[in-house]
């Protein structure tokens, strides 16, 4: 996944790989996410978005740390 610094809150995108996910950018989740290939992922406000393959969105809480 990139992991450049540049990412808003509707920047979507897309895992390359499996990737157990505890920050993404300054967002840091209250517990790791595993993210399958070709899973979306954005962040909404205080939680972390993933839209699943089968097409479900699953929501993770977190913090933004500056």
């Amino acid at each position: 996944m990139n992991t450049a610094e540049r990412r808003s809150p509707s920047f979507r995108e897309q895992a390359d790989r499996l990737t157990l996910i505890d920050r993404w950018g300054h967002f840091v989740l209250d517990q790791p996410v595993l993210v399958y290939p070709g899973e979306a992922i954005w962040r909404k406000g205080d939680q972390l978005m993933v839209q699943r393959l089968d097409g479900r969105v699953d929501a993770y809480p977190g913090f933004v740390n500056r």
